[in-house]
């Protein structure tokens, strides 16, 4: 592949992925490398390596029985790329099967589905755990991949993984509210993406003697979890396979007491201080104090700052009636 070629690859890759969700465009992806790279079949998806277990999840085939899904998972761990390239950010590797005839479990998957040829590759996603892994297959007495196509497949990942990135970032803002922590799920909890402050905000509201795996699966099992400490997470689904989990942080409202609620109240009103007081039986200097108490803990300076805590989105909120105040 000469570099005009890998130009107008990477153009065409990337305006897709600018438009396209990453189940949509990985079925795009894998019509445009076969305009690269001559193969038979393929099977490609996400990849997740922790703790010896790997899970896989969003993947597709090209040229293969279903069946061979199956097949090919229960031999994963013996699966020579994996065990070979499963840590490192940018992998790809030619083998043929005769070459893999050190683990007879792999070996039988090629006599099975008539496989002699792989050209397998995965590359890191965004900076998370997971990966994105495809690997190409041919048949029968086909010659083996060459070396410029095992070079030209590592460039092909490269442009492939901003890609993905830019495609998952393209979806996930049309689901997700830009300013919550959230995490990509499978249902057994497997964490495969997440945002910058999704981990924080678990590890907060974690008991001791908690784990965080086990807190994770929690997550993927229930529509909506709330911890003792007031933050809520609520689950959607993202596709057959993976949940979007969000974070709603604890009210600010539940952080005062039941005066400084009525005060704030009456503050979001447009009640100046003097009509507080009067209304509550306390001095002005008391209801300043609360004010100021008020401020610091929602975290605010003004009463423009806290009225826009008083809006119907904040669910926690109740509304007090004015005789609970005392």
């Amino acid at each position: 592949m000469n570099r005009y070629e890998l130009s107008e690859f990477v153009l065409t890759l990337i305006d897709k992925a600018n438009t396209h969700t990453p189940l949509r465009f990985q079925q795009f992806m894998i019509d445009l490398v076969r305009d690269v790279i001559v193969f038979d079949a393929a099977w490609w998806g996400w990849s997740l390596f922790r703790g010896g277990r790997i899970s896989i999840v969003h993947t597709n085939l090209s040229g293969l029985p279903p069946e061979f899904e199956t097949a090919v998972r229960s031999r994963l761990l013996s699966d020579p790329f994996v065990r070979t390239g499963r840590t490192l950010k940018l992998f790809t590797k030619s083998l043929t099967m005769a070459e893999s005839a050190v683990d007879p479990t792999f070996r039988s998957l090629g006599d099975e589905f008539n496989l002699t040829q792989m050209l397998n590759g995965h590359c890191n996603v965004r900076e998370g755990p997971f990966n994105f892994f495809m690997s190409l297959y041919r048949f029968g007495k086909a010659p083996a991949f060459s070396e410029t196509e095992n070079a030209d497949f590592l460039a092909i990942l490269r442009h492939l993984e901003q890609a993905l990135s830019l495609s998952l970032q393209f979806d996930l803002s049309l689901r997700v509210d830009p300013h919550s922590q959230w995490a990509l799920l499978d249902h057994d909890g497997e964490l495969f993406l997440s945002s910058s402050g999704f981990d924080a905000a678990l590890t907060s509201t974690l008991n001791r003697g908690e784990r965080r795996p086990t807190r994770l699966r929690e997550l993927a099992q229930q529509e909506r979890f709330s911890s003792r400490h007031g933050t809520v997470f609520s689950r959607q689904r993202y596709s057959d396979e993976l949940w979007i989990v969000s974070v709603q942080p604890r009210s600010p409202w539940k952080m005062l007491s039941t005066k400084e609620r009525r005060i704030a109240e009456m503050i979001c009103a447009g009640m100046t201080a003097r009509v507080i007081a009067d209304s509550l039986g306390v001095s002005v200097n008391t209801v300043r104090n609360q004010t100021s108490s008020i401020y610091r803990k929602m975290g605010v300076h003004n009463k423009v700052e806290l009225a826009r805590f008083a809006g119907p989105q904040d669910q926690d909120k109740e509304r007090l009636p004015v005789e609970a105040a005392d």
